[in-house]
């Protein structure tokens, strides 16, 4: 179980690391998590960023 949870941990943070190697239908499933966590990742990265620039990010302000 922990080699299923690192091999999800390294594409969701588009690491990677190429030790663990999907086969088959996997391959796209794991494409679209390393996509997705390079999202959440940059996401979260520029909501760190207006809240120190003292900015309200989810306000209707804009």
């Amino acid at each position: 179980m922990m080699d299923y949870f690192y091999f999800s941990l390294v594409n969701f943070t588009t690491l990677g690391r190429g030790d663990l190697t999907p086969v088959g239908h996997l391959r796209f499933i794991t494409g679209i998590e390393a996509f997705h966590g390079f999202l959440m990742i940059t996401a979260s990265g520029s909501f760190v960023l207006q809240v120190m620039a003292g900015r309200a990010p989810l306000s209707d302000k804009g």
